[in-house]
Parts: C-alpha cells; structure tokens; sequence
C-alpha cells in the first residue's frame, strides 16, 4: 500500500500542514509551525539512522550532494569522546554536527589547506 503525503506551507509562511493519505483514506491532516516541523525532520533523521543501524554507510565520494551555502558553524570538542564536533546550521535539517577523531581533524585540516592552495593557484 502507498503511502502519499502532500505538504503545504501557508500563505503567511508561519505553519506547515501535512496531509498523509492512500486508497482506504482520503487524508489524514497535521498542521506544524517552523519549529514543530524541525522537531519532526530532527527525529525522522534519528530513526532513519536507527533503521540503517548495522548496515555500512555509503561511500561519499562522488554522491550528488547539493550543497548548503552561508550557513553557521562551531568546532568544539566533543563532551562524550575525545573528538572534535563539527556543526552548522543546515538551511533544510537544522542543526546537525558529527564528531571527528584526532585523525580525521588532521586528514581534514590538510584536505582545507590543500583546497585553498589550489584555489589560489587557479586565482592567479
């Protein structure tokens, strides 16, 4: 059975509704303001990594990723490890952040110098 799910922001911009529906019923409704629809899409990603526990994440390299621009961001170190968390501000999910190693800062800061050396050598 499928599921369908129609979202509708209103004219004023300051709810969301979300109406789910499938052939046994014509639509079930849920109005949610900015920050109930962040609360959902935040749990959603918790369950949705919940499910794919135990199963390898995909290789990121050469995934299309469309890019978040001009977004906030924080490096601190991580409360529950001996990390590093990297977080920003993401336009679609919210605040979302994930914990580097001592290694992968390392591999990370060379990744960042390397990118601005190329850049400059294509600047000038």
């Amino acid at each position: 059975m499928a599921i369908d799910i129609n979202i509708k922001i209103s004219e004023d911009r300051t709810k969301t509704t979300l109406t789910f529906s499938d052939e046994n019923n014509p639509g079930s409704k849920v109005d949610l303001t900015q920050a109930e629809l962040e609360d959902l899409i935040r749990v959603l990603g918790i369950v949705n990594w919940s499910m794919a526990d135990g199963k390898p994440i995909p290789d990121i390299k050469g995934a299309k990723i469309k890019p978040a621009y001009q977004t906030k961001w924080a490096i601190q170190k991580d409360q529950d490890t001996t990390g590093t968390l990297l977080a920003f501000q993401h336009p679609g999910y919210g605040a979302v952040g994930f914990v580097l190693s001592d290694q992968q800062t390392k591999d990370y800061t060379k990744a960042l110098q390397r990118s601005l050396k190329v850049k400059k050598i294509k600047t000038t």
